[in-house]
């Protein structure tokens, strides 16, 4: 048993009070320094915020006081800056707060994608991308040489997708990164068309994710130069494949021949037999009435759904729900007629 003389006892307490006053210091001095960088930022945003709107939207000439002094100034800024961004779509105000950036905030970031927290790096990127501060790509290739994280690999590619599209080509398909298709729906929405669709041509070499991302942004899109890329993957010999590039379709909304679509009615995928009833909403029901007829009697309930939906769209379309009510034998096919034709004639 280790026996504590009053001494040493005293002098561990001693020792522990010593410690425990200069984590309390170091409290006070890191909460007077956030105190004091609050005051300054919010001073900057009190004083210079109708400035910059005067600069900004009213043609009013640029003050040499905004340019900011210091960090926290740097911060009322990228709020200022982040509200117009987020909130306004204006190519004037997008030129002058990337002029702004490159001249005046691009040395703060510089010096930020060298620090060693990663919050700080990654906030430096975001502030690149959003601010268009293309003066800094150089240095962000040179940053990709370090040891960096998915997450900043990520907001490289984004970078590079807005700044350099041959570069991010090259970049993402020879990436080791395998990201979530959601992610790389927020990269290719991004690119320009001609940019973008070269995503078509490569099609087969990329990875399945890629692959659906491409085809999800296209839809979202919703330009008529993906229509011919997207009928193109109804022949795929991926089923999954088939059934998103039906969806994308059906999003963009321009159907301009039958026939690519006709052996989707008799898919042994009840999603694809969806998706067929939903893209004939987009053609006149003289053409298409047959199929959905045919739909309509799909062992699948949403199929039937959806077909006696697209039925009654048309104009002609609850007669020809009562026709068929009063011609067919499937019971369950009559009784999505009717509570179908009963909702709309309701209306």
């Amino acid at each position: 048993m280790i026996k504590l003389t009053i001494s040493t006892l005293f002098a561990i307490i001693s020792f522990l009070l010593v410690v425990l006053f200069i984590f309390l210091l170091y409290l006070l001095v890191q909460r007077q320094r956030e105190s004091y960088f609050e005051k300054v930022r919010d001073r900057y945003l009190q004083n210079y915020s109708q400035l910059w709107y005067d600069y900004l939207f009213n043609n009013a000439l640029f003050s040499i006081v905004l340019v900011p002094r210091g960090r926290a100034q740097v911060e009322a800024i990228e709020r200022i800056f982040s509200s117009y961004l987020k909130n306004i779509r204006n190519e004037q105000l997008e030129l002058k707060i990337k002029q702004f950036s490159n001249q005046y905030l691009k040395a703060f970031y510089e010096k930020d994608l060298s620090s060693r927290r990663w919050s700080i790096r990654m906030n430096a990127l975001y502030r690149i991308a959003d601010l268009q501060i293309d003066q800094l790509l150089t240095k962000c290739q040179e940053f990709e040489k370090n040891n960096i994280t998915d997450e900043e690999h990520f907001q490289l590619l984004k970078i590079y997708s807005l700044f350099q599209p041959d570069l991010f080509m090259e970049k993402i398909k020879n990436s080791n990164v395998n990201y979530a298709e959601s992610e790389y729906r927020r990269l290719f929405v991004l690119l320009d068309d001609n940019v973008f669709i070269q995503f078509f041509h490569d099609f087969n070499s990329l990875p399945a994710n890629m692959q659906f991302a491409v085809i999800d942004t296209a839809a979202v899109k919703r330009k008529m130069e993906y229509l011919e890329e997207l009928k193109k993957l109804l022949d795929h010999n991926t089923t999954e494949i088939n059934i998103r590039a039906l969806k994308g379709l059906y999003e963009i909304g321009i159907i301009d021949e039958m026939d690519p679509f006709i052996p989707f009615v008799t898919s042994e995928m009840w999603e694809a037999r969806l998706m067929v009833a939903k893209i004939f909403k987009h053609v006149p029901l003289t053409y298409t009435y047959s199929y959905l007829e045919q739909l309509l009697q799909d062992e699948n309930w949403w199929v039937r759904s959806q077909a006696a939906k697209t039925i009654v769209e048309d104009r002609h379309g609850i007669a020809k729900l009562q026709q068929f009510i009063e011609s067919s034998n499937d019971q369950y096919a009559i009784e999505m007629a009717q509570e179908i034709a009963a909702r709309k004639e309701g209306k």
